[in-house]
């Protein structure tokens, strides 16, 4: 016997409370001799035995009612077969629907969720009246999840049950079963009983199984204390045995800077993570809905193609990137959108602290050349989407400060106040700082303003340059961040010749901001920061500890040179707008600047939805925040800002699909049940479902329990009043 509740049979102590009413009763009263007493004595000695008789039945009864009803409170229930006075056993089994993006993947006509509704509606329908059952739903988002509810199978099934299972339809999330085995022990807890919960899914394995085959500890987790409830999983493998599909894994752009009238390449990487070859696949390459070129591939089982598909943007704006491709068993993988901003040409202002009129040098004369400074091609096209304007270091406080969108400052050696005010004011618009330091960097002037004792811009306190004039000794950069979109190319591409740069001499960092990010160090035994990053107002600031010449280094005669500024660049200038493209369930969140205020904000949704948006006032009371919640589809998105005279403008982002939901490779059920405890897999059909399960319902004795409770209060109060009355007749 089993118990729901069993804290509550500690409360089986007031069955005391009749006892000590009735041993209250018998000593209240004091023996009082009168002379009519004699002729009650007789009377009572006649009816004693009779009055006691009566008084302990109903007693009885009192005190065996309040028993009961603890008793009941508690949810007594039987895991016996053996109950021929309560009747056959009440049933308890509920079902686990996978409804995640695989389960769109189609088995001839019908998808895997399809197959899925089949055979749990058989389930349903295969309960009896008084049967318990309930619906738990995962992969989908929480508003489109029906309510967990335990709810009474009547004559024609579990209604309401039935009304939700109709209505499911294939999501675009990640099933995670420790989700919905978490939900189902909340379930068999405040239900009480034995339950039975019956799992339908395509039991994909990267949702089952670590990369490495190994258990997943949080499914453990959740599994024991299923376990500990007293109930159990039953596995139901659904899905296509071989399946056909091509993933959509990627789509970006070959730069992270997309300029008008510069060639552009986008890359699309297909995979084939099945194992059955898909023939004849068409991918389509469109801008803003247009296609812009196709390519038909045959994708071998576990083969990945990567495709290039060129392009030049002829205006400015955001443009809507799309790649699909058609013909395989699963179509929620088959598509991938990129929300591309396309700017004009870009500014970039440098501050040469090596400016030699004489010697018609300069410190950046390399960092120049590889920009390319808004080069033509022969055939008109531009090679670079740069504007690159030199200012020596004298012409510092007069340069215009406003048009460029990066400020590059190479070897300034001063660093007065006035300036340092400038560059404060540049970021706080949402501008990108690139320091080189180097010889001619004054320690002094640049710690006092621009450092501040970790209150400045500046991510760190100038230390003393480190320097080995005869080049013997040098030192090799080590990638500390490798996923940072600086340096996300160079660390997977040895050929870009990172590990070719030698350092003769670097500027030595006494003290560092807390929250500032070490991108690269050396090799030395120290591991100095070479290369770091800060965030100051809406803007960034990125530090290289060397210079941008080869005074300290052979860095800009090394290929690595133009890779490391043609990615430091564009993450500098795109900094604030780097979430323009999501993944699924990331909400997109933006500040607006009092000058970008809009009264009316539309989110315009991939189905044609339009939803308007609230602003809400910053911290700083100067901007405004703009916080759209996470998109339940893939697709574009776009922000329409509707000025009271009419006047609208546009922005736009992308969400993007998990591409692991398209690796229909799914793991052997067996393998499940010998690897996470409280699962069981019943390789059988449904047909047989009763003779396999026998046993596993419960017997729930708190109907019939309270039943007699209620008898035994009925009985009580017709015996009481009967007794009342006979008393008084005798009398």
């Amino acid at each position: 016997m089993n118990f729901a509740t069993p804290a509550l049979l500690g409360f089986l102590a007031l069955g005391l409370i009749p006892i000590i009413i009735y041993l209250i009763n018998r000593q209240r009263y004091r023996r009082r001799p009168w002379a009519a007493m004699e002729f009650l004595l007789r009377a009572m000695k006649r009816h004693r035995r009779r009055l006691r008789l009566e008084n302990l039945l109903l007693l009885l009864l009192r005190t065996l009612a309040i028993l009961l009803f603890v008793f009941a409170m508690a949810r007594p229930t039987l895991t016996t077969d053996a109950l021929p006075v309560l009747g056959r056993l009440v049933r308890q089994e509920a079902v686990i629907i996978d409804a995640s993006a695989s389960t769109a993947a189609r088995k001839t006509s019908r998808t895997t969720l399809e197959q899925t509704r089949d055979q749990v509606r058989q389930l349903l329908l295969d309960l009896e009246a008084g049967d318990r059952t309930a619906l738990l739903v995962g992969g989908l988002p929480l508003a489109e999840t029906p309510a967990t509810r335990a709810e009474m199978t009547g004559e024609s099934g579990p209604a309401e049950i039935l009304g939700d299972l109709e209505q499911l339809a294939p999501g675009w999330l990640q099933f995670e079963p420790e989700v919905t085995i978490s939900e189902a022990v909340a379930l068999a807890s405040d239900e009480g009983g034995i339950w039975t919960f019956h799992l339908f899914s395509d039991m994909q394995r990267e949702d089952w199984l670590s990369e490495d085959g190994s258990e997943i500890p949080a499914i453990r987790e959740s599994l024991e204390r299923l376990q500990a409830a007293g109930a159990e999983l039953v596995l139901h493998p659904v899905g296509p045995e071989r399946p056909r599909n091509v993933t959509m894994s990627a789509l970006r752009p070959s730069t992270g800077l997309i300029s008008a009238d510069v060639p552009i390449s986008f890359q699309v990487l297909i995979e084939n993570r099945g194992t059955e070859p898909v023939p004849g696949i068409e991918v389509e390459f469109l801008i803003d809905g247009s296609v812009q070129g196709s390519r038909r591939v045959v994708v071998e089982g576990g083969e990945s193609r990567t495709l290039s598909f060129p392009h030049i943007f002829r205006m400015p704006g955001v443009a809507r990137v799309e790649a699909r491709l058609h013909s395989d068993d699963l179509d929620r993988d088959d598509a991938r959108w990129f929300a591309a901003e396309v700017l004009e040409a870009v500014d970039i202002l440098v501050i040469d602290g090596g400016w030699d009129p004489v010697e018609e040098s300069s410190e950046s004369d390399w960092l120049v050349a590889a920009l390319g400074d808004d080069d033509v091609g022969p055939t008109g096209v531009r090679l670079s989407p740069y504007r690159v304007e030199v200012v020596p270091e004298d012409r510092f406080l007069s340069a215009d400060f406003q048009a460029p969108r990066v400020i590059i400052l190479a070897d300034v050696s001063t660093m007065g106040e006035a300036e340092s005010e400038k560059i404060e004011e540049f970021l706080q618009r949402g501008g990108g700082v690139f320091v080189f330091t180097g010889s001619r960097m004054n320690n002094e002037s640049w710690n006092r303003n621009a450092w501040r004792q970790g209150e400045g811009w500046f991510p760190w306190e100038p230390g003393p340059a480190v320097v080995d004039p005869r080049r013997q000794i040098f030192y090799h950069w080590q990638i500390d961040s490798p996923e940072h979109p600086i340096l996300s190319y160079l660390s997977g591409f040895p050929e870009a010749g990172m590990g070719d740069v030698a350092v003769h001499g670097f500027r030595r960092p006494l003290s560092k901001v807390p929250d500032t990010d070490v991108l690269m160090s050396l090799d030395d035994f120290e591991a100095t920061p070479v290369l770091v990053q800060k965030s100051h107002g809406r803007g960034v600031v990125l530090v290289l500890g060397t210079g941008a010449d080869r005074e300290w280094s052979n860095f800009p005669i090394t290929p690595a040179y133009v890779c490391f500024l043609h990615e430091s660049l564009p993450w500098l200038v795109m900094h604030d707008g780097g979430g323009r493209n999501l993944a699924l369930g990331q909400p997109w969140t933006r500040k607006i600047s009092s000058e970008e205020y809009a009264p009316r904000i539309t989110l315009l949704t991939p189905e044609g939805g339009a939803v308007p948006l609230a602003l809400r006032e910053s911290e700083d009371r100067v901007s405004f925040d703009l916080v759209v919640p996470g998109r339940w589809r893939p697709g574009v998105y776009e922000l329409r800002f509707e000025e009271d005279t009419g006047e609208t403008r546009s922005d736009a982002f992308s969400v993007n699909s998990r591409a692991s939901e398209g690796a229909l490779v799914f793991v052997d059920p067996e393998e499940i049940v010998s690897m996470y405890p409280s699962v069981k897999y019943l390789d059988a059909e449904l047909s047989g479902r009763d003779e396999e399960l026998s046993g596993m319902g419960s017997g729930d004795l708190w109907y019939p329990v309270f039943s007699t409770v209620l008898l035994l209060l009925i009985v009580e109060t017709g015996l009481a009043s009967f007794f009342g009355r006979a008393r008084r007749r005798g009398a």
